[in-house]
């Protein structure tokens, strides 16, 4: 049987009061703290409230009743009373002027605190109350279904991951007469098959494609030119298409069976739906989560936002269009000239303008598509950039705090979308700001180890018990630097670029489904690498400044401190820029199904467990007194979670054997088209398995494994910033002149063996 997420304690979404009873208590809870922080107390005094509230703090977040309006509420404002009274007291008592270089570091270290801080109240305000949206069932009646069609754009990905799509989108439960799936090839438009240069891929491309179409019972859509990208693919296709709603998939996000019936139900309740957003999941890891691998034992890095701050947006009518995965309405769609197309971020600048017209979103929390994550940095890099100047174009152009329409909680919550992607200003700054105190002895902070213990530390500390609570379950400790550091130095320029010229970035598709034979290490370690050094030899600094300025011995513990965090969080994130490769087209899924496995040979039938699927094979484990044979044939029979029954035939590629127990891969012996297809659906349509793989990544943070988890990535970060050394600076200096760096061969699986590549 099918099962659905828990609604619990789902609120009404249509109950306005609910968004007054919040601002009212957010109203007044910031008037009566705001003033109560404005209040001047003396140091013991303030170190006693600070760490007394840290310390009720510590005993309540783990307890059911605080996780639940209005006591979250209260929670939420202790936290941020640490915070209030930080920022006061850093305004007031710590911006000193000494000379003209001191006040220009000093100013960038309050600014970037000042901005983090604005983000992290943001972001408390966005969290405040989530909302998991009930599914809206379809009625019995199948004649009051709205129509569909389903959109799979395309540009330059392989024609099987197109398939793939369109093959699963043709399964969908759904009644057939109000389906019709189209390609909307944008990669053979009439001006790029016309074009000598592009002519031959152009027209290959065009008839593989419309072939594939015809082959599959779906439609095929090109146009003339390919004007302001996705955004205009997806216009020029509501113009040839004429259906109620519009369910939009990139072209490698696969839709399981159920994702129309748990969305269309929803533009029947309610006329003034605009779309409806569902998560986007992936099956594959992303880069960095592939490279330091932790895709198994932390959470995504894509969780934090479809499982933690969409909800939170959700209850703010603020859910806003990803681009894919979502069920839009046509009507309101041609309202507002089809897809946005003035920035690269087509989906939320959609969003935007359909709420400023008051019509509503609604998000649903289930996984309903598999999609695929970047292969390696440099592509995870171009997408990151695309997103950070897209919302940066829409702060610019659209500020959202202007716009009208919007609801004052619209007007915040998008605005916190934007102002978000400025990170990588405040994530640099805070890198290399000890650092300039240690070399440069630019005074950048002042305050002495008693104030920072009494105001610094339990405003850091609460934060992190705050950000534990609304995200623990999707983002652990520690986590959020990692991934911000990382890519914070590559966003800078690119957003930089956005505010010299707004109207200048241009739509680049994020390559998908690549494959790597070799382990090797990115170019984008040449930043990190530079930094690393400067955060190694600031160490030594601050222990000569220790014994030679005894006067700022203060401020030298302190910066010396911050500038080792940096250190070891800076050591971890080379793990990042060392690319693991990657030869499995078709990425498994884990799953924990049951499943009956046949073997012709001695024709015994065993139980067994499914370990992962993908389209190519699964993953089993059984047991069995005899070993399997190389190569032995396999007959598969599985069911999904709708109670569907699957049969395959299979043949054993890998076993490992324990005693009488045998994991296995096998794969699939694939005869026909309808096998095929058979297979495609039973890899990719089944939405319980997805949200199954969310459940099993749902516990909180071991802090002891974070913490092995840094040192270890640390430790080998040392040996992959040495390989950069080499790489970069060492080996190029010595080829100048005329020197050669060979090293002999590095044995198989060590770094080494990649950084030759």
């Amino acid at each position: 049987m099918r099962r659905h997420p828990s609604t619990g304690d789902v609120l009404h979404r249509d109950s306005r009061a609910l968004h007054v009873l919040a601002c009212a208590i957010l109203a007044a809870a910031c008037f009566l703290f705001i003033h109560l922080a404005r209040l001047y107390l003396p140091l013991a005094r303030q170190f006693v409230i600070g760490w007394g509230i840290l310390l009720i703090l510590f005993f309540a977040k783990s307890a059911e009743r605080v996780k639940k309006p209005p006591l979250r509420i209260v929670f939420v404002m202790l936290c941020v009373f640490l915070t209030i009274r930080y920022a006061l007291w850093r305004t007031a008592e710590t911006l000193i002027y000494t000379r003209p270089l001191d006040f220009v570091g000093m100013m960038a270290l309050y600014l970037a605190e000042m901005y983090a801080i604005s983000v992290h109240l943001l972001g408390i305000f966005t969290n405040i109350w989530p909302l998991e949206t009930k599914i809206m069932p379809l009625p019995l009646d199948k004649s009051l279904y709205p129509s569909v069609d389903v959109f799979v754009p395309t540009y330059n990905e392989p024609v099987d991951i197109v398939k793939t799509t369109v093959m699963s989108s043709l399964n969908i439960d759904y009644p057939k007469d109000k389906l019709k799936v189209f390609i909307l090839d944008d990669g053979a438009t009439a001006a790029k098959r016309n074009d000598p240069k592009t002519s031959a891929a152009a027209w290959e491309r065009h008839y593989a494609l419309k072939r594939l179409a015809g082959e599959l019972g779906a439609g095929y859509i090109t146009r003339e030119k390919n004007v302001k990208a996705k955004a205009g693919n997806l216009t020029h296709a509501l113009a040839h298409t004429h259906a109620d709603l519009v369910l939009v998939l990139d072209c490698d996000h696969v839709p399981s069976r159920d994702i129309l019936k748990d969305t269309a139900g929803w533009f029947l309740k309610d006329d003034r739906m605009a779309f409806v957003q569902t998560p986007h999941f992936f099956i594959n890891p992303n880069p960095i989560e592939k490279n330091m691998a932790i895709f198994k034992n932390a959470p995504s890095e894509n969780d934090m936002f479809y499982r933690a701050i969409h909800p939170g947006l959700d209850f703010w009518d603020s859910s806003y269009f990803c681009g894919s995965a979502a069920l839009l309405r046509r009507r309101h769609l041609e309202e507002i000239g089809g897809i946005c197309g003035e920035t690269i971020t087509e989906d939320c600048e959609t969003a935007l303008s359909l709420h400023k017209r008051g019509y509503k979103s609604v998000f649903i929390p289930r996984p309903m598509v598999c999609g695929l994550s970047p292969e390696t940095f440099d592509d995870l890099i171009l997408q990151k950039s695309r997103w950070a100047q897209g919302m940066a174009q829409i702060f610019v152009l659209s500020n959202p705090l202007l716009q009208r329409g919007l609801k004052l909680y619209q007007k915040l919550c998008y605005f916190n979308s934007c102002f978000y992607w400025f990170f990588g200003f405040s994530r640099t700054v805070f890198y290399v700001a000890p650092a300039a105190f240690l070399l440069l002895n630019l005074k950048v902070y002042f305050a002495s180890v008693p104030q920072v213990l009494a105001y610094a530390i339990p405003h850091v500390l609460g934060s992190i018990f705050l950000t534990g609570y609304l995200y623990g379950k999707f983002r652990w400790p520690f986590f959020s630097e990692l991934f911000e550091g990382i890519q914070s130095l590559f966003l800078i320029p690119v957003v930089l670029s956005v505010i010299a010229n707004p109207r200048k970035p241009s739509f680049k598709v994020t390559p998908k489904g690549k494959t790597l034979e070799n382990d090797f290490l990115s170019g984008f370690a040449r930043p990190f690498m530079l930094l690393t050094t400067v955060l190694i030899i600031a160490i030594p600094a601050a222990i000569m400044k220790w014994f030679r300025q005894p006067m700022y011995r203060d401020i030298t513990m302190i910066t010396l401190v911050w500038c080792v965090m940096n250190l070891t969080l800076a050591m971890a994130s080379f793990g990042a820029f060392f690319e693991r490769r990657q030869r499995r087209r078709h990425h498994r899924a884990w799953t924990k199904s049951r499943a009956r496995v046949f073997l012709p040979m001695t024709r015994e039938t065993v139980e067994a467990r499914l370990v992962d699927v993908s389209l190519s094979g699964i993953g089993l484990s059984f047991k069995l007194s005899r070993p399997l044979a190389p190569l032995e044939q396999l007959v598969v029979e599985a069911r999904n979670s709708y109670g569907r029954k699957f049969r395959f035939d299979a043949r054993v590629q890998r076993s490992v054997r324990i005693r009488d127990s045998h994991t296995c891969g096998c794969e699939f012996q694939i005869a026909d088209a309808k096998r095929h297809a058979a297979t495609v659906e039973f890899a990719y349509g089944d939405s319980q398995r997805w949200a199954d793989f969310w459940q099993q990544k749902t516990a909180h943070a071991n802090p002891l494994w974070v913490s092995l988890f840094l040192l270890r990535s640390s430790v080998h970060g040392v040996g992959i910033y040495f390989i950069a050394l080499a790489k970069f600076l060492v080996r190029p200096a010595l080829d100048r002149i005329g020197l050669r760096f060979d090293r002999p061969p590095a044995r198989a699986g060590s770094p080494l063996a990649g950084a030759a590549a």
